[in-house]
């Protein structure tokens, strides 16, 4: 569903002084503030934090970072992390992440940050990926402003809240038959072992994380997302990032010392986001995909998580866990 509308009038935005962040130096030095301001809320995601965003505008960014940071005396309040791509006298403002990160959004009260976007020389402003519940989705536009709004695309999620760390109470009882019968199958090929990353271990983990996720894809012919230098470098980065700040979700299956699967995800505000996985080819007839989730959805449990987010794309095997659809919305805000 689509909507258009044009708005103007009634919109008193409210008095709080805003800077606009145009060097990375100096987006870098708030990094302590905004965490904290991540931690303090409830909906952010990994995707919205330093780590993520940081590490993206060093691999990919481009043209002009336009971050605007609401603050008053208590601190930074809201943080809209945006940049504008211009070409000749045309302009468009992106969140940074846009493309590889399945959530983006303004933390904090987007009202604070609205009238001095408003006042930024751009033409488009294509908010993407924004979850229903996001209140950029529904903050007043300045005068003279329009708007489009639409679905954009789902992200199954599955509820693990009262679940049990063997899933009795999560999928059905065939399912978790077929879960122990390769799990069964896998240990005669050799022990197996899941084993997390550690500071010193990180980096070889990834290393075989991003083998195996190319392999997998070079059988269907195609190089995967991780085959480029430049993604391997921006996770190089994010991983450790994400690792010392307790949001690093990886676990690596060896079967006789070998790695054959790596879970790679993240954690935050009670939620475990399922970004990639990378397997052996050759075990995928003992489902090696489905166990190496299955080890994660565990965990979870474990950690107390209510929801293992299987993020962008409607691949049939994440409904398979009983997942459902939410649907990310993209708002297109245009000046006159």
């Amino acid at each position: 569903m689509t909507h258009c509308a044009a708005k103007s009038g009634g919109y008193n935005p409210p008095p709080m002084p805003t800077e606009v962040i145009t060097e990375i130096a100096a987006l870098t030095a708030v990094e302590g503030e905004w965490l904290d301001l991540c931690h303090r809320t409830p909906d952010a995601t990994p995707f919205q934090t330093p780590m993520w965003l940081l590490p993206w505008w060093r691999a990919f960014g481009s043209d002009d970072l336009t971050v605007i940071a609401a603050r008053d005396e208590t601190g930074l309040r809201s943080l809209a992390p945006l940049y504008v791509i211009r070409d000749d006298d045309e302009s468009l403002g992106l969140f940074i992440g846009t493309g590889i990160s399945d959530y983006l959004d303004i933390l904090g009260d987007p009202a604070l940050v609205m009238p001095e976007l408003a006042e930024i020389h751009c033409q488009l402003w294509d908010l993407q990926q924004l979850r229903p519940s996001s209140a950029a989705l529904q903050t007043p536009l300045p005068d003279g402003w329009s708007e489009n709004i639409e679905d954009q695309e789902p992200c199954p999620t599955l509820s693990i809240s009262g679940a049990v760390p063997e899933l009795e109470n999560l999928i059905s009882t065939h399912f978790r038959k077929k879960i122990r019968y390769y799990r069964r199958a896998l240990e005669r090929l050799g022990d197996v072992i899941v084993e997390t990353p550690a500071p010193d271990t990180l980096d070889d983990l990834l290393t075989a994380f991003f083998d195996l996720h190319t392999a997998r894809w070079k059988r269907r012919n195609l190089p995967g997302v991780l085959a480029d230098e430049t993604a391997q470098r921006f996770h190089r980065e994010v991983a450790p990032r994400m690792l010392a700040q307790g949001m690093l979700r990886m676990y690596a299956t060896r079967v006789a010392g070998r790695i054959v699967a790596v879970f790679y995800g993240f954690a935050l505000h009670g939620t475990v986001y399922y970004y990639l996985s990378g397997y052996d080819p050759d075990l995928e007839k003992l489902s090696i995909g489905t166990l190496i989730v299955a080890h994660a959805i565990e965990e979870a449990v474990r950690d107390g998580a209510t929801t293992f987010d299987f993020l962008r794309g409607a691949e049939e095997y994440k409904y398979a866990w009983g997942a459902t659809d939410r649907m990310n919305r993209r708002r297109q805000l245009v000046r006159g």
